[in-house]
């Protein structure tokens, strides 16, 4: 039966959605393409008419999921207004999103896993680059100092999350205050 491109591309969706999950709960060295495929409820045939191999499917998440997933975390601390109140609104849309949204959660755990290997064609320089990026975004909030200690506790929450949500500190605007009123 031929696919629409339409049903293609609803496949592909499923298939990098179940498999940012399933790395996040596996590794991505341990995670199967056909518990992938499972998850996706596609067959494993599918996971092949898309992607050539589990790396390459790896290699589509990270390439891909980046502004999707948080750009609405971002847009906080791009928008407008004082400093200081965009900082804690980012931050606690930070917090709200590692606590509650699965996959926003899930994407950090696989980027920040530094035991999980770089898809072919990729290494680590991606990754360095976008934490870079991450600190100047926060540099034209704050002083270069501060946005690497922001940094520091940006990557430290996103490592919490990953091995349990519960360890986050509460995503409450007195606590961030409390971070902020130290740094700033």
């Amino acid at each position: 039966m031929r696919r629409t491109a339409e049903e293609s591309a609803r496949t592909r969706a499923a298939l990098m959605d179940a498999a940012l999950l399933v790395f996040a709960e596996t590794g991505v060295a341990n995670a199967r393409l056909v518990d992938i495929a499972a998850r996706a409820n596609v067959t494993r045939g599918a996971v092949y008419h898309h992607f050539e191999d589990k790396m390459a499917l790896y290699g589509a998440i990270l390439a891909e999921s980046w502004d999707a997933l948080t750009v609405s975390v971002w847009a906080e601390l791009d928008g407008e207004g004082p400093a200081r109140a965009r900082l804690t609104a980012f931050l606690l849309a930070w917090l709200r999103d590692l606590r509650e949204n699965e996959r926003f959660r899930a994407l950090l755990a696989i980027t920040m896993n530094g035991s999980n290997p770089m898809p072919d064609g990729m290494d680590d320089t991606a990754k360095i680059e976008g934490l870079y990026d991450w600190q100047q975004r926060l540099a034209r909030v704050v002083s270069p100092a501060a946005a690497a200690s922001l940094l520091a506790w940006l990557c430290g929450t996103a490592m919490l999350a990953a091995a349990d949500p519960g360890l986050l500190p509460a995503a409450d605007p007195a606590g961030i205050e409390s971070l902020l009123g130290g740094m700033l």
